[in-house]
């Protein structure tokens, strides 16, 4: 049993596999049940969110005759009963689609139906708000095409399905029914909170045209053929709901929408409806960037593939806002169905989604699907094809794999990673419901797929459903099940080797082993850094305390550090670990735990990647704590490396001289990473330091606040500089004409040359001659950019001058806040973003090509014109680069990136 870093009970039990995401802005989220409830791993005892889960009314697809009611493919929809509501599949998407720039959560229902969820940024509640119904907008583009049931239509015809396919798809499958069934009662409930409106489940709001916030226009305006059938004399027509229960045609209808008509279909088009709007797994793809055809602006966008129960894969397109914001409003990104693909014959139940770069500049998207029918099939899409789709009439996937094999169970997880250093090779892990676990490379080049291992990983007492995650850029993987185990394997040479999920860790403490009091596994994940993974676990409720544990303890969600294992990346030998400092961990596990956050932190260096590394951060704590010895060799290590030139000049026994003139050398990632590095770990006063602590750090803890000083002092004055060349390109911009409508406005810029003067002596050359060249604008100025050198208090309206950058006092003695990225005086009435790292408050947000910048602005070589402010403005600290939010209440759940 692995140390766990903590462990958090959950008062209701997942049902289905898969039940626990981890998002990019370190949120998890666990599908228990009637709820999905939300954790801020760094904050377990903490408040939590929740997305209550309601019952869905049927949709009004049809009639059938009442003796069709026993036609083989309708049998399982009758049989159905009435159940609580249940998460069957959730999936995070990449962070900056919220209207704060955080993650939407997508989950799907037992009950077949897909919505969209942020985080009450301004509700000032609890529960997540939803802001999409894609089962609903589903259901309004399939009645404006009649289910393509017409002649000549685009989609797939449904009544081309064979009988074969009919009957798989009403045939009941170990994927149909939960693994814990509840009582048919359940309690009445308030409607969920949406963004501007309350949505009442139980009233008949079925056209997709009502949501506030997103519609769906779809693309085909040719007109309905009227295919509606008249009940013929002597035939009483039934509704049938999809949970079971049937009456006469007055009774449905009076549920359904008043006095509407329903059409009369055949027991055959019904079951093919209800299986196109059936929903079963939900899954987010990468973050992908294309130029806009119209606007020609880089737009950035993501897909998310809904797999359903007739074998349909639906695909839903959302950009990125244009916009950012932690006050009251909406925040139009409107999910666009961009096609449908016919994936298999029976249940797609499984999906994942991997960026192949096949070795060139043109990047594709790979898509894994599995089936309930046992198959898997890798497809290829073109990023640009991709770009181009605005509507459901053809999607550019193209199978270039599909996996033969002579097992038929139903495939339960798949999972997809690049090796790294591998150009050419795609690893593909399947996880099947009979406890097998099977790996397969496809190579891109030859395009085929080739079996590498297959094994029975787990238990086969019972079908066993598998949950599946690649880490360590493919070098390793994660499986559970639902035998109660969690393993970890080590791809190596084409073959699994299993290693045990055992990893110590300096401030662990003896705890209870879960799998003594739990009965089942149902998910693993990855933490964003890759030093911890979560796992939640079905309780035995025989074992518990009835009186006290089994009524509020369904399930435990463990965390574990991986982070002190070998799992097959480079080991760093040059760690000195010649002195072990504790008694727990012996030398390999600190050559293991140092390879693995040097490899962590090396990765964050790509500004594509989203700091949030709160497990890293966690670890480096624990070992300043308990092993300062070997924090203070890892961080010189890290620290010289993170430097370009000789590594000595960068130690902690090196000149301040040499390592201030690097500092401009150094890209603007890389000193995020220090500041984070400093302000979070190295000098963070709360840590105490264990008996093995050495006195007289005060030399070390000097060095660490002079080069967050130096570092945060370079920082600021590229933001200036940036900001300054902005100006100037605005002003090029007007005096030839060209529209500067989609760019960036600087504001504050007086403020900044204020700065600039008090400290001439101290600030880079280029920054003198950049505002030379402004103050040669004269009134010009005031068009390309904010320039107001006056301020006032905002309390008694004295005037306040400009003394420091971040604080300002006015006459009256009121204390000011400014903002960090503009200078300028922070509203009091509007509220402003702030940085959970430095504690800074930003009012007006930097654009995102600043945190893009290759080189610095204040190179003397880097010109303006190449400067691009045609990027949105995006909540990220200039200091930390971390993700900002709004400030909230204690009893609220905020999120901890550091």
């Amino acid at each position: 049993m692995a140390p766990q870093y903590q462990a958090v009970t959950l008062i209701a039990s997942p049902s289905y596999p898969n039940a626990i995401a981890w998002s990019s802005d370190n949120l998890v989220a666990v599908a228990s049940g009637h709820i999905v409830t939300i954790l801020n791993p760094a904050a377990l005892d903490g408040p939590r969110g929740v997305v209550g889960l309601r019952r869905s009314d049927p949709f009004p697809i049809g009639v059938v005759n009442r003796e069709d009611l026993f036609e083989p493919c309708l049998v399982p929809t009758c049989l159905a009963r009435d159940a609580e509501p249940c998460a069957r599949s959730i999936s995070w998407s990449p962070q900056g689609f919220a209207p704060n720039s955080g993650c939407l959560l997508a989950v799907c229902t037992v009950d077949g139906h897909v919505k969209l969820y942020r985080s009450p940024i301004w509700e000032i509640c609890d529960e997540w708000v939803q802001v999409a119904d894609l089962s609903q907008l589903l259901f309004s583009y399939y009645k404006t095409i009649n289910f393509g049931e017409d002649n000549g239509s685009h989609l797939t015809s449904l009544k081309n399905i064979n009988t074969e396919e009919t009957e798989v798809l009403g045939s009941t499958c170990e994927l149909q029914d939960p693994l814990s069934r509840r009582d048919p009662g359940q309690r009445k409930r308030k409607p969920p909170r949406v963004d501007d409106y309350i949505y009442d489940g139980n009233k008949d709001d079925l056209d997709a045209s009502n949501d506030a916030d997103f519609s769906l226009k779809p693309c085909s305006k040719s007109k309905k053929k009227s295919s509606k059938k008249t009940a013929k004399h002597g035939q009483e027509p039934v509704s049938v709901n999809g949970q079971g229960s049937t009456g006469n045609s007055k009774a449905s209808l009076s549920s359904n929408g008043g006095n509407k008509s329903l059409p009369l279909i055949t027991a055959k088009q019904y079951a093919c409806r209800d299986a196109c709007l059936s929903s079963l797994v939900v899954a987010w793809s990468p973050l992908v960037s294309s130029s806009d055809k119209i606007s020609c602006l880089l737009r950035h966008w993501c897909v998310l593939a809904v797999g359903s129960k007739s074998g349909n894969v639906y695909f839903w397109k959302l950009y990125k806002p244009e916009y950012y914001t932690i006050d009251a409003g909406v925040v139009n990104s409107d999910p666009m169905l961009i096609g449908v693909l016919q994936a298999h014959k029976s249940w797609v139940s499984a999906i994942t989604w991997e960026v192949s770069s096949e070795g060139s500049s043109t990047s594709s998207l790979l898509l894994a699907t599995g089936c309930s029918d046992g198959s898997v099939k890798i497809w290829l899409a073109n990023i640009e094809g991709l770009n181009r789709c605005t509507n459901a009439e053809e999607v550019p996937f193209a199978l270039v794999a599909k996996v033969t094999t002579d097992l038929s169970a139903p495939v339960s997880a798949i999972s997809l990673a690049v090796p790294a250093g591998s150009q050419y090779e795609i690893n593909l892990a399947i996880g099947r419901v009979s406890g097998s676990l099977e790996t397969w490379t496809w190579n891109t080049c030859s395009s085929k797929i080739e079996n590498t291992n297959a094994c029975h990983a787990h238990d086969q007492v019972v079908k066993l459903h598998i949950s599946l995650s690649w880490g360590m850029d493919g070098y390793c993987l994660y499986s559970c099940s639902q035998d109660n185990s969690a393993r970890c394997w080590m791809y190596n040479g084409n073959h699994l080797e299993e290693i045990p999920v055992h990893t110590n860790f300096p401030e662990s403490k003896e705890s209870t082993d879960l799998s003594e009091v739990s009965d089942r596994c149902f998910g693993i994940t990855l933490a964003p850094g890759g030093q911890m993974i979560a796992v939640v676990r079905g309780l035995d409720l025989n074992v518990l305390d009835q009186m006290y544990q089994a009524r509020t303890q369904k399930a435990v969600v463990e965390f574990i550090w991986i982070g002190g294992q070998f799992v097959g990346i480079p080991l760093d030998r040059s760690i000195d670990v010649c002195n072990p400092q504790s008694s727990i961990l012996s030398s390999s596990n600190f050559l293991w735990w140092g390879s693995n956050i040097l490899w962590s932190l090396k990765k964050y260096e790509n500004v594509e990647k989203g700091l949030a590394l709160w497990d890293v951060v966690a670890a480096l704590q624990g070992f300043k704590k308990y092993a300062p010895s070997f924090l203070e060799t890892l961080m010189d290590m890290w620290i010289s490396a993170l430097f370009s030139g000789d590594p000595q000049c960068v130690s902690i026994n090196a000149p301040s001289c040499s390592r201030h003139d690097m500092l401009p050398s150094v890209s603007l990632r890389k000193l995020h990473l220090l500041n984070i590095i400093c302000r979070k770990v190295m000098l963070s006063n709360h840590v105490q330091l264990g008996p093995d602590a050495e006195n007289g750090n005060d030399s070390k803890t000097e060095f660490w606040n002079t080069l967050l000083i130096r570092s945060e002092r370079e920082l600021r004055e590229r933001l200036v500089g940036f900001t300054f060349a902005a100006v100037l390109k605005r002003t090029a911009y007007s005096f030839n004409g060209t529209s500067t409508e989609n760019s960036w406005f600087p504001v504050g810029v007086a403020q900044m040359d204020s700065w600039v003067s008090m400290n001439d002596g101290e600030v880079h050359n280029q920054l003198k001659y950049l505002i030379s060249r402004i103050k040669d604008l004269g009134n010009r100025i005031n068009s390309a950019c904010g320039y107001s050198v006056e301020e006032t208090c905002p309390y008694c309206s004295a005037p306040v001058h400009f003394e420091s950058a971040d604080v300002a006092i006015c006459r009256e003695r009121h204390t000011l806040t400014r903002c960090r990225a503009s200078m300028i005086l922070c509203s009091v009435l509007q509220p402003v973003w702030h940085c959970v790292c430095c504690g800074g408050m930003v009012d007006k947000l930097p654009p995102q090509s600043f945190f893009a910048m290759q080189a610095p602005p204040l190179d003397a070589n880097q010109d303006e014109g190449s400067l691009d402010l045609s990027g949105p403005a995006v909540p990220l600290c200039p200091f930390c680069g971390v993700l900002l939010q709004r400030s909230t209440p204690a009893f609220l759940l905020s999120t901890s990136p550091v």
